[in-house]
């Protein structure tokens, strides 16, 4: 006899053999039972997940000679020639080679005769959507009122291309990927009964390659049977061309980092190990795609198929960076994967893709940038770089302005005007009694650090919300919407506040408290404003970016 493949040999036989579709059994079931069986169903679903293997196991049940039943023996002469395909009152049909109105005439006279033996005709239309729109339309009828003794059942796996006609003369059943564990469970019960051994690191990783297919998942096990008598894991990734785990580890760190010249050799020895960079890719999305699960999930163990090393070092990975360059990345790679797809070089435009996009390394976000923003300008100074210069230009002493952010000529007008104000603004200074300037004492953010680093921790949580200034010998806290709350615990602790900026700053100040409110600007609107400018738009369409938010100035919350 000759060989059968595990995907023919292994085909469910009975509803309870069926894996993973647990609802579509249950509605099948109680159907039978109750005598309210449908003459049209539609079983829509991935490959691989058991549309046709239902479709039979329903014929089965119609016409078991204990039927119908939910049940079938699977012994009698109906059920036998069913399961061998010989059954003449059960037809399977390819909708892909047989989509021509004249096929689907001839189906209509056909459904007109009784069963030669059965209770039911069962018509099992496999890849419905390959029918064109005029053999749709001239089943409509036939399908919506066929006689009582037929029972249609189309399965596709495009259930949108399935015209809206159809699918209300049908009852619908939508098939899932199988989950992950329930493929390792059938993979080690049927390798068992096989006399297959393998570890349980390349049925995992079979599991993992099958994509909720079960049908696929056999395919492989059947191919990598014959590659090897003892299967491990690294038979399997030699077998399917996977990559291996370390290996996207280093790429993705090479990535976080910015360590360009790493990232260059692992590209050299992928393609030395004749990698197909289109698949590869794919791997690399899945591997972020998991790192940003770990990351937020606090048990990804529960949703990860990773054994725990692997975990371990996604951990370690992690540490290095943030959910907001994860998300950068994966974005970098789904926009990559197409044009590496269609590219004529693969090699070169996927190392394009690396170096472009390991110099999300070296770039703060905004946020972090504008509360910094004072600490950057005064390292520019102590390095001879002039605040106001404009990038690109050499300064004084002789070092060029790194050009970080393009700068529009209205923009650098603005700056420069507002140096020529601030240069003729006269100084606001307290007078002495006899009206002679007496010199002001300044807070500088370092004094006001160190002031609250001496105030204890309660007092600094509250004290930390509110806006503080020096106006002569008045330290000014102001508090803003909501935390207007913290102004009476403040005031209670006034003495205290006054006596540990006073000994910071070397002159003795009295505290103040206001409290101003602030409106609500809103978001939206400031990135449709933000959008308008022509010179944002012409930056986003150069560099292919988007704005990811927009924070207003204190001009703007006032």
């Amino acid at each position: 006899m000759s060989y059968l493949v595990l995907a023919r040999k292994w085909r469910p036989r009975v509803f309870d053999d069926l894996i993973g579709q647990e609802p579509i059994i249950r509605i099948l079931k109680n159907a039978l039972d109750q005598g309210r069986i449908a003459h049209a169903y539609l079983f829509s679903g991935p490959r691989g997940v058991g549309k046709t293997s239902t479709a039979r196991i329903l014929a089965k049940a119609l016409n078991c000679k204990d039927g119908p039943t939910s049940a079938p023996c699977g012994s009698c002469d109906f059920c036998a020639s069913i399961a061998e395909g010989s059954s003449i009152d059960v037809m399977e049909i390819d909708g892909a080679s047989n989509n021509s109105v004249n096929d689907i005439r001839d189906l209509r006279e056909r459904v007109k005769y009784v069963p030669s033996g059965g209770r039911y005709k069962v018509y099992i239309i496999d890849e419905t959507h390959m029918l064109s729109d005029a053999a749709f339309n001239a089943l409509l009828k036939t399908l919506e009122e066929p006689p009582p003794h037929v029972v249609f059942v189309l399965a596709t796996t495009a259930p949108r291309k399935i015209p809206p006609t159809v699918l209300s003369r049908c009852q619908h059943l939508p098939f899932r990927r199988i989950p992950g564990a329930r493929i390792k469970e059938r993979l080690k019960q049927i390798s068992h009964a096989e006399g297959i051994n393998i570890s349980g690191s390349a049925i995992e990783m079979i599991a993992r390659t099958a994509d909720g297919s079960l049908r696929d998942s056999l395919t492989i096990l059947d191919q990598i049977s014959s590659f090897s008598s003892d299967i491990s894991e690294s038979d399997v990734k030699d077998l399917l061309g996977i990559t291996d785990f370390s290996l996207l580890s280093q790429l993705a760190l090479g990535l976080i980092e910015g360590r360009r010249e790493d990232i260059l050799k692992i590209t050299d020895e992928l393609m030395e190990k004749g990698t197909d960079i289109r698949s590869f890719i794919k791997e690399l999305i899945e591997f972020f795609r998991d790192l940003l699960v770990a990351g937020i999930v606090k048990n990804p163990e529960e949703i990860l198929s990773l054994d725990k090393e692997d975990l371990e070092n996604m951990q370690s990975i992690l540490q290095k960076t943030t959910e907001d360059q994860l998300s950068l990345i994966i974005s970098d790679l789904l926009r990559a994967e197409t044009d590496i797809r269609n590219s004529s070089s693969p090699r070169l435009a996927f190392e394009m893709f690396l170096l472009k996009t390991s110099f999300l390394h070296d770039i703060k976000p905004l946020k972090e940038v504008m509360e910094h923003i004072e600490e950057y300008i005064k390292l520019g100074e102590r390095k001879g770089i002039s605040s106001k210069a404009v990038p690109g230009e050499k300064t004084w002493s002789g070092t060029e302005q790194p050009a970080t952010e393009p700068v529009s000529p209205q923009a650098a007008q603005a700056l420069q005007d507002e140096g020529t104000e601030a240069e003729h603004q006269p100084e606001n200074r307290p007078e002495e009694p006899g009206g002679i300037p007496r010199p002001q004492a300044e807070l500088s953010a370092d004094v006001w650090e160190r002031s609250m680093k001496k105030m204890d921790p309660p007092l600094v949580s509250k004290v930390s919300k509110a806006d503080c200034r020096l106006e002569g010998d008045k330290l000014i806290l102001t508090l803003n919407g909501g935390y207007s709350v913290f102004a009476d615990s403040i005031r209670k602790n006034a003495e205290v506040i006054e006596k540990i900026v006073s000994e910071e700053l070397g002159s003795k100040i009295r505290l103040e408290i206001g409290i101003s409110k602030k409106k609500s600007v809103r978001k939206k609107a400031l990135k449709e404003e933000v959008m308008a400018d022509p010179a944002i738009r012409e930056v986003l369409e150069l560099f292919e970016g988007r704005i990811v938010e927009v924070i207003p100035t204190e001009g703007q919350k006032e």
